[in-house]
């Protein structure tokens, strides 16, 4: 019968994605992990292009003045 113990418990929220695999996973999540961070982690660590923090900023400030426009004024 399967068990459901890589599931987090019911109204718990899973914690934060684990950075080394535990002594109790399974083989196969094992592999996983490390195939997936010999793939991915040099791209993961790479610094995001200006033009990409360029938008960010800018959409953060348009965000900003949306939510000061949209505040009522205090009494």
């Amino acid at each position: 019968m399967a068990t459901n113990d890589d599931k987090p418990d019911a109204g718990r929220a899973e914690g934060p994605a684990r950075s080394r695999p535990r002594s109790n996973d399974r083989p196969f999540d094992m592999w996983l992990h490390k195939q997936l961070h010999a793939m991915y982690d040099e791209i993961a660590s790479e610094p995001l292009p200006d033009d990409l923090l360029n938008l960010i900023d800018r959409d953060a400030a348009a965000n900003k003045k949306v939510d000061a426009a949209e505040e009522p004024p205090k009494k």
